[in-house]
């Protein structure tokens, strides 16, 4: 059987050496020329790992054994019946306005060449309809057998294989046909259980649904914090104790919420209801919570130059050392970092801003080297995300 995983982002590119590691053929593809590059010469930056192996030295190392292929171009290698896991994702800007056009590339190339018993699996984050709208449509049009599903993704980075290996999966397909088709198929190369969703959309809405949760949850817990601030107890005794309570489970505070799932699954249940003409239906408590996380780091900053202030000294002439640059902790990913936030609010109003991060590549300018440099001659000290080497 010959699998292709399309798309080698942070979800894709553990999902096709999982798969090649299991004993299937894998060809991996990505439209990104710089991504094929980085794969094949193992310079790949995703903070993973696989028997304490770096995920771009997995890569490089199933590559040279002849288990993975990766390539510029989606092209079917013979005529059996294939998988095709499509890791390709929506885009987003940073005004989290949303462009589907990366789905329907994969379809325009994908479906021209697909064969009677093809595997058609998503698994990425989706805006609810996505799949019944621009995926059924095209492959109906066919008027040939080709199984589709759906399974949102739920990987934590630095766990990838760890949870593709064990967490539950949510999974829903075109029918009856393709729910087991799938159902095969990850059975055969992993140990976690699947639960069944009625639809596609139900599957879709789902993982939406999980998002927009913790994006809520993180909202309250960082509330809780300046409660406790304000009333000058400890936050984490407060939390710790409360989380003693069997049905209780609060987070711990943060900087704010960042990556690629949270941050916009509020903006694809909008969108959702937006298209079914729902427009009436409140939101109130979700939108609340959306503002309070992206408000977050300007909170953090007004604490910082309170701090500041406190002893004598004031922001515009400050140098601020922020530790950990990704999104969350143990982690490479940049996408909404609140710490970057933080860093670009504190150089507008005039500060210094130093910043080290271990696993995140020279993406910035104020990006140093070592952890001395970050801290060294530094007026304040701010731990956005715990890192190795921190």
């Amino acid at each position: 059987m010959q699998v292709y995983v399309i798309g080698l982002g942070h979800i894709g590119l553990p999902m096709a050496c999982f798969i090649a590691i299991s004993g299937k053929q894998v060809i991996g593809i990505d439209n990104n020329p710089q991504v094929i590059k980085a794969v094949k010469n193992g310079s790949i930056n995703i903070y993973e790992h696989y028997n304490g192996l770096h995920i771009s030295k997995l890569a490089k190392k199933l590559i040279d054994q002849g288990k993975l292929t990766v390539t510029k171009n989606l092209r079917t290698i013979d005529q059996h019946p294939g998988v095709f896991i499509v890791s390709v994702g929506i885009k987003s800007s940073d005004d989290f306005k949303q462009d589907i056009s990366p789905i329907k590339e994969v379809m325009d190339t994908l479906v021209p060449q697909l064969k009677p018993g093809d595997l058609i699996i998503f698994r990425t984050t989706l805006i609810p309809g996505t799949i019944d709208e621009h995926v059924i449509p095209r492959l109906e049009s066919l008027n040939i057998p080709v199984y589709l599903a759906y399974c949102p993704e739920t990987m934590a980075e630095t766990q990838a294989f760890q949870e593709l290996n064990n967490n539950p999966i949510v999974m829903a397909g075109k029918d009856e046909e393709s729910f087991a088709k799938a159902k095969e198929f990850f059975n055969s190369i992993s140990d976690a259980p699947i639960h069944k969703a009625s639809n596609i959309k139900t599957a879709e809405l789902i993982k939406v649904v999980q998002n927009i949760s913790r994006d809520v949850e993180i909202a309250l817990v960082n509330e809780i914090s300046v409660v406790a601030e304000a009333l000058k107890v400890d936050t984490y005794e407060v939390l710790n104790l409360s989380n003693t309570h069997p049905r209780v489970k609060l987070l711990q505070p943060g900087p704010g919420v960042g990556g690629y799932c949270l941050p916009n699954a509020l903006v694809y249940l909008k969108h959702t209801l937006l298209k079914g003409k729902n427009t009436d239906i409140p939101l109130s408590l979700m939108e609340v919570a959306r503002k309070s996380n992206l408000d977050r780091p300007k909170k953090i900053v007004a604490l910082i130059e309170q701090a500041l202030k406190d002893v004598n000294k004031t922001l515009e002439k400050s140098c601020i050392a922020i530790l950990g640059l990704a999104m969350k902790d143990n982690c490479a990913d940049c996408r909404y970092s609140p710490a970057i936030d933080i860093a670009k609010m504190l150089t507008e109003k005039g500060a210094k801003v130093k910043g080290f991060d271990p696993v995140v590549g020279k993406k910035f300018p104020f990006q140093v080297d070592t952890l001395q440099e970050c801290i060294v001659n530094s007026d304040c000290i701010l731990i956005t995300a715990v890192q190795p080497g921190i």
